[in-house]
């Protein structure tokens, strides 16, 4: 990772100081020398990061090294964040003032003074971090590494058919004798006497990588399967366990409801969950399928949940996926229903591997090879999988031979079964592709990754460069298809014909959390105490049970870049987010809402969420007690991001949006309290990503945005526009101007009929996709 943060530090230095700064670089007074040194040094660095990335692993001094460089680099990245953000805000204040016809000379005065403090501040900060790379940099000749060219560019392979990035691995994971066994099972049962009071539970047992979940997924999607039961229910269960996630997931399945609807159930009590399933399991001959199931210690926390199961029909079925027998026991199946995959033989796994790198053809140069790398699976399908999606990557024998011979293989860490064929991988990737997937580890195991989320998150931490207004999230979209040929992401759930969002193998996630250390890093918190790292813990996602509040020592965690909350009713007060933003005054990403679930936020957000300037990232989705955002939300020059889907309760947008010139993505679907939306927002011309727009059709309104107001927002790529008024005023509507928006779905809240808002906005004549919704904000 500290290959990825040199390499950010030294980008942001091209285009924060050269480029953006030119001019005003003299006002630091020394400054000058100090960044060329910088930027010396950083490059001395940059030549034998690759070497000692691979050391790292075999040499703890070369660790302890890495991570000072990257903390470095951390303090340096912030530095210089702070110094372009200061710059710009200094000019549009100057702006402003000459926009008036006579400044005062006392304004001038103490706007020449803060201006002077903090350009001095930054210079001395700048100078401390320079001292601190000096001492990197003289110790790198004790560890003799080797210059090595470390680029950033990435590699475009020839062409594949698309069909092979998306390879079902349950189809290849030679599972046909214990498919049979467990279909028996489900149509004639254990042999046991079956009551209505004792469900058959089926387990299939086995270590991490063998395809219990493929194999569970295989009988899931049987035809047979689906016309045998009433329902067949699928839940995601993993290591951190929630009851009332379960029972929602139940529920869903039961009741075929949407997202929306079941992820607003968890604000109800358990108890109300529970008696909801045992209502609708009631007489329905049902198949629960409870996928990686984990700790049997919470075998109590279950037996709500296992008692709801007894009212369904007899003929119900219930299967369970865990790495441990005791949990299998646990869950009701007896020793004659236990189901433990054995390693796939070597054949298979060259089967698997040749299927993926080589789609299925013969290719007598590379198969000797390729069957001498898939004895090294170690019998995982997993490993397999994942090495046939780097082969395919790979066109010549020598290539092959490379990777076989890989010094990877020897590691200690390699014995640890699937990570060898991970880090081969994982080191075959660019240095920004790499530190896109480490940051995936902020998603707990089993949580669906959504793509409008993850690839803003990406962007807010600087991973997909700093190219001003250029086309990031097409870059990120590029860096997300290269993690998904590689076999780091699976479960890929489509939309409209793109991905929507996916998940990530619970071995893959326990292997970025291996890369990540303590610098990304998941904390479940079921007391008030919670332990940081504030040297190291730079990106934190907290899951706090109910009842808990929000830990106060998050807000000694001054370097904190990255803040994702799953909070309990009631945990984040008014006073817990003024400490937090008093203090974590780095972080560039803050969510205390999850994309698929429901939060708990205070009615208001306190003024001194404006301190936070470094931040570009900020999901408040869900929180249905907001009902305002302060205005100094929007002296967040940085901000990017801006989530707001489902505050049932806002009921306007601050007056001062314009100011956020960078924001490229506001959402407010689902805020039913909202009415209008600010005229301001007519200057927010960096949006890309805009749902939930009301404009005014009937006239060009002072205070309210309207139709011609689109006709500024020229980089619209979505558009999910309400239209209100009764009538429309054509010319006003015609300025809309949507010849770059490629999605587009229209609401009308008043009279207008669906042929006048065509006539008048003209889509079919330049936008792709078009649609009307009937219930705006759900469709």
């Amino acid at each position: 990772m500290a290959d990825a943060v040199v390499s950010f530090v030294l980008e942001q230095l091209k285009t924060t100081i050269f480029d953006r700064a030119s001019e005003e670089v003299g006002l630091l007074v020394g400054v000058e020398k100090e960044v060329e040194k910088l930027e010396r040094n950083l490059r001395l660095i940059n030549t034998v990061l690759r070497d000692a990335e691979e050391k790292k692993r075999a040499d703890d001094l070369v660790k302890e090294w890495l991570d000072r460089l990257k903390e470095a680099s951390y303090d340096m990245g912030d530095a210089l964040d702070e110094w372009r953000t200061t710059l710009e805000i200094e000019a549009l204040e100057a702006q402003n003032a000459a926009s008036q016809k006579k400044a005062p000379c006392n304004f001038i005065s103490c706007f020449s003074i803060r201006r002077l403090y903090n350009h001095r501040k930054i210079s001395l900060n700048i100078k401390e971090i320079n001292q601190r790379l000096d001492d990197i940099v003289n110790e790198k000749e004790k560890y003799q590494l080797q210059l090595m060219s470390m680029s950033n560019t990435i590699n475009h392979p020839q062409q594949r058919p698309e069909t092979s990035s998306f390879v079902d691995v349950s189809k290849l994971c030679g599972r046909d004798k214990e498919k049979a066994e467990i279909l028996n099972y489900l149509w004639v049962g254990s042999g046991e006497e079956e009551t209505v009071e004792l469900i058959p539970t089926i387990s299939i047992v086995g270590m991490g990588g063998l395809g219990k979940t493929a194999l569970a997924q295989l009988i899931c999607n049987d035809d047979d399967v689906k016309e045998h039961f009433d329902r067949v229910i699928w839940v995601c269960v993993s290591d951190l366990f929630y009851e009332k996630k379960v029972a929602r997931a139940i529920i869903q399945g039961l009741e075929k409801l949407s997202d929306t609807v079941a992820y607003s159930l968890e604000s109800n009590p358990l108890q109300v969950l529970l008696e909801r399933i045992s209502s609708s399991i009631r007489e329905m001959k049902y198949f629960l399928i409870l996928d990686d199931v984990w700790d049997g210690n919470k075998g109590e926390r279950w037996e709500g949940l296992k008692t709801t199961f007894k009212f369904g029909a007899p003929g119900s079925r219930i299967l369970v996926t865990t790495r441990d027998v005791e949990v299998a026991k646990m869950m009701g199946s007896s020793s004659s229903q236990i189901i433990s995959l054995e390693k796939l033989g070597n054949e298979q796994c060259w089967s698997i591997i040749k299927h993926i790198a080589l789609e299925g053809r013969d290719d007598q140069n590379l198969e000797k090879i390729g069957r001498e790398i898939a004895e090294k699976c170690k019998g995982l399908p997993l490993a397999a999988k994942t090495l046939g999606s780097l082969l395919k990557s790979k066109r010549s024998k020598r290539e092959w031979q490379s990777i076989l011979n890989s010094e990877i293989w020897k590691l200690e860490l390699a014995q640890k079964d699937i990570f060898a064929p991970l880090l081969l991988s994982y080191y075959d990737l660019p240095p920004p592709v790499r530190r896109c997937f480490v940051c995936c580890v902020l998603f707990p195991k089993d949580h669906h990754i959504f793509l409008h989320i993850l690839i803003p998150q990406w962007m807010a931490m600087g991973y997909l460069g700093s190219d001003g207004n250029a086309d990031l999230e097409s870059k990120g979209e590029e860096y997300f298809r290269i993690l998904v040929d590689r076999s780091f992401f699976q479960d890929l759930e489509m939309l409209n014909g793109k991905i929507y969002y996916c998940k990530m193998h619970d071995i893959v996630h326990d292997f970025a959390q291996y890369l990540a250390e303590n610098e990304f890093a998941i904390k479940e918190i079921n007391s008030d105490h919670l332990t940081i790292d504030g040297s190291k813990n730079r990106h934190l996602t907290v899951m706090i049970d109910e009842g808990i509040p929000f830990p106060t020592s998050i807000s000694g965690a001054e370097k904190l870049r990255a803040l994702i909350t799953s909070t309990g009713e009631g945990a984040l007060t008014y006073e817990a987010l003024r400490g937090l933003f008093n203090h974590c005054r780095r972080l560039r990403v803050l969510s205390f809402g999850w994309p698929d679930g429901t939060d708990h936020l205070c009615k208001e957000i306190p003024e001194e969420i404006g301190k936070l300037i470094h931040l570009r990232f900020l999901h408040l989705g869900s929180n249905k007690k907001l009902g305002r955002l302060p205005e100094a939300l929007c002296n967040l020059l940085n901000l990017e991001f801006l989530e707001l889907w489902c505050c049932a309760n806002l009921k306007q947008l601050p007056d001062s949006i314009g100011k956020l010139i960078n924001l490229r993505y506001l959402c407010t679907v689902g805020c039913s309290a909202l009415t209008q939306y600010p005229k301001g927002v007519q200057k927010l011309t960096s949006l890309r990503h805009l749902t939930g727009l009301i404009a005014r059709a009937d006239r060009n309104d002072a205070k309210e945005f309207c139709l011609a107001d689109l006709g500024n927002l020229k980089h619209l790529h979505l558009l999910y526009l309400k239209v209100v008024g009764n009538s429309i005023d054509m010319e006003q509507a015609r300025k809309a101007q949507l010849q770059d928006t490629q999605w587009l779905c229209i609401f009308l809240a008043g009279s207008i009929q669906r042929a006048d808002i065509i006539a008048a906005l003209d889509p079919h004549r330049s936008i792709p996709h078009l649609g009307f919704s009937g219930h705006y904000g759900f469709d």
